[in-house]
């Protein structure tokens, strides 16, 4: 029997608070991970009631279809990235949904994985969520120009030392290719003075991942697309975790409700209350932001 791996989902009182309007009602959760949300919303809503789960990454799904496997028929899940969800719909005769969630932080499941997520582990360079990104980790650092490096540390990280980091890393892979992620951060740490090692590898490590998987890009392309899909009092709940996605999604929000159809459910971000937090450091930079189809 496989065993079943957990992954604690972020806000999850909220997120039913937000999202669940119609029931019965066909909800998508556009990046389903090892399901936790998903089951929260089928335990929250009739047996009428389905969710069509979508990601990218091959094993959480596998972990997913074992962890929601009491659920049967209401729930399908799909391989594929969340801005492809009009086409995933069509696919299985669905012109209009009740409700999608994006969870935009990254899991344990994959920190854990032998992907180089974590600047605490030892594994290959890599950092794809699925197969169809262009470049690896492993291509970005050691293939990349100088000023390319700094510039994706600095764009995506926020990285105000991304100029020293990009030329320790040039200079160490001339002597041999940077093959893993513990070595990435001790070039990395080496090139921060003081004790801020830790927040710049975290800055790194993101902004290689956003890179690589064009986490911004897909973002604003999925909410271009995602409102039109809403049937009346449909509602879109997005789970940010930093400023730079944060930003798009109020961006996209103010747009939608300035253009007189929607209205925010959220006027600003909610966070996760104290007790959540203790419990689980992974939610403690979580922001939600939730907006409703009027008609």
């Amino acid at each position: 029997m496989k065993k079943s791996i957990q992954h604690q989902p972020v806000m999850v009182n909220e997120v039913l608070f937000y999202l669940i309007g119609n029931d019965p009602g066909v909800y998508v959760d556009a990046t389903v991970g090892l399901g936790g949300h998903t089951k929260e919303i089928l335990s929250s809503l009739t047996s009428e009631s389905r969710v069509l789960g979508i990601d990218l990454d091959r094993a959480a799904l596998e972990t997913a279809k074992h962890n929601l496997r009491e659920y049967g028929e209401r729930v399908t899940l799909v391989e594929g990235n969340f801005v492809d969800t009009p086409k995933i719909l069509s696919r299985f005769g669905i012109a209009r949904v009740d409700g999608v969630l994006l969870d935009l932080g990254l899991s344990s499941f994959q920190l854990a994985s032998d992907r180089g997520f974590s600047y605490r582990s030892s594994s290959r360079l890599d950092m794809r969520f699925g197969k169809g990104a262009r470049y690896s980790a492993y291509d970005v650092v050691n293939r990349f120009g100088e000023k390319m490096l700094s510039d994706i540390f600095y764009r995506f990280g926020e990285e105000r030392f991304s100029r020293q980091i990009a030329k320790k890393i040039v200079a160490r892979r001339k002597r041999s290719s940077i093959e893993t992620s513990d070595e990435l951060a001790k070039i990395v740490a080496s090139s921060i003075p003081g004790r801020g090692a830790v927040k710049s590898l975290s800055r790194v490590f993101q902004a290689l991942r956003i890179f690589v998987n064009d986490e911004l890009g897909n973002l604003a392309t999925a909410l271009s697309v995602l409102p039109d899909l809403l049937n009346p009092n449909g509602r879109i709940c997005v789970i940010s975790y930093h400023s730079l996605e944060d930003r798009i999604v109020k961006r996209r929000f103010k747009e939608l409700v300035s253009s007189g159809g929607f209205l925010a459910l959220t006027e600003k971000p909610v966070s996760p209350g104290i007790s959540e937090v203790q419990e689980n450091r992974h939610s403690r930079s979580a922001k939600l932001r939730c907006i409703l189809r009027k008609v």
